[in-house]
């Protein structure tokens, strides 16, 4: 793995621009998990738990009685968005980038990147924010600047990382494979647990695999490139 970790790094420094594609695994590596009726949410959602069946928080964005989701979204936003405090998975991930021109497609509704210091204009939130939720506000469309960037870098060499993105996922990580396809100069970098680490036969050659937990793994990728600087 050390190997892998190693050749990751080199792409990514090699790499002109970098896409990012991020969606629930960043998440929980972070330790906010959607779908999970953990100690976290019992902790702050206990109430909701309790007395509507609440059982995770993608139950309380989507409850159909519109004030209770309201109240839980309010929630949400106090413990997931208004006192956030950018983790070591966050900041590992800002300094893998950030003297690069990047781009994120993210799934993921808690503005964790852009409270990490991400630039705002270089995330597009494909399912928008748990803000626009409660704010029924229509979520940005960033496919101009989406298509701006690969523009840009068409035949260079650009890096793709993608972090914690189903093995089966239709939004991102197809759109990404095929990316990559396409580019003859692209390195496809995946980060994900065992169950969901796919690499297509297509991109063997040009892709690099790195299985285990997303946290570690940016640590030691975060090690490497500040010992060579």
């Amino acid at each position: 793995m050390n190997e892998l970790i190693l050749k990751a790094c080199q792409a990514l420094t090699q790499a002109d621009a970098i896409l990012i594609g991020a969606s629930n695994g960043l998440s929980i590596a972070e330790g906010y998990h959607i779908f999970a009726c953990n100690d976290m949410y019992r902790r702050q959602f206990g109430d909701f738990l309790q007395q509507y069946g609440i059982r995770n928080v993608i139950e309380g964005c989507f409850f159909p009685d519109p004030q209770i989701r309201r109240e839980f979204l309010q929630r949400l936003i106090h413990y997931w968005v208004e006192t956030y405090q950018p983790s070591q998975v966050m900041k590992d991930l800002l300094a893998l980038i950030q003297h690069k021109d990047y781009f994120i497609l993210t799934t993921n509704a808690d503005t964790h990147l852009e409270l990490s210091g991400m630039d705002p204009k270089r995330i597009f939130e494909m399912e928008g924010t748990f803000v626009q939720a409660l704010q029924e506000t229509p979520i940005a469309d960033k496919s101009r600047q989406v298509q701006s960037f690969l523009s840009r870098y068409h035949g260079k060499r650009l890096g793709i990382l993608e972090l914690g993105i189903g093995r089966r996922n239709r939004l991102i990580k197809q759109p990404l494979m095929q990316l990559a396809a396409s580019e003859p100069n692209a390195t496809y970098i995946t980060l994900n647990l065992a169950q969901e680490l796919y690499v297509p036969p297509v991109l063997a050659t040009r892709s690099i695999g790195l299985e285990g937990d997303i946290a570690t793994t940016l640590k030691e990728m975060n090690h490497i490139l500040s010992n060579q600087t």
